[in-house]
């Protein structure tokens, strides 16, 4: 019974010695740094923000208040459908 008890005792304290917290100063200096480089590769110019960012777009209030406006129109009256249904879900020639 002691045996087994210490052998338990010497297996918990070896399992737990994996959990301990290790550093790894080199993997967590270059941590995210493929997801940077995957995300740096995909845009044209990453300067664009910059460059574009004091641009003021061309419309005003009143422009923008009345498409907002149509648009919600169309939701609560929307335009007729055009669809042509030809025989669809039905069966004449089983009969």
């Amino acid at each position: 019974m002691r045996k087994t008890l210490g052998m338990c005792l010497a297996l918990g304290a070896a399992t737990m010695g994996g959990c301990a917290a290790t550093t790894s100063p080199d993997w967590d200096a270059r941590f995210g740094a493929a997801t940077r480089i995957l995300q740096a590769g995909q845009l044209i110019a990453p300067d664009a923000p910059l460059r574009n960012g004091q641009q003021v777009p061309p419309t005003d209030g009143r422009s923008v208040m009345e498409a907002q406006q149509r648009m919600t129109e169309s939701y609560r009256n929307p335009p007729p459908s055009n669809v042509i249904q030809i025989g669809v879900g039905s069966s004449s020639a089983a009969r």
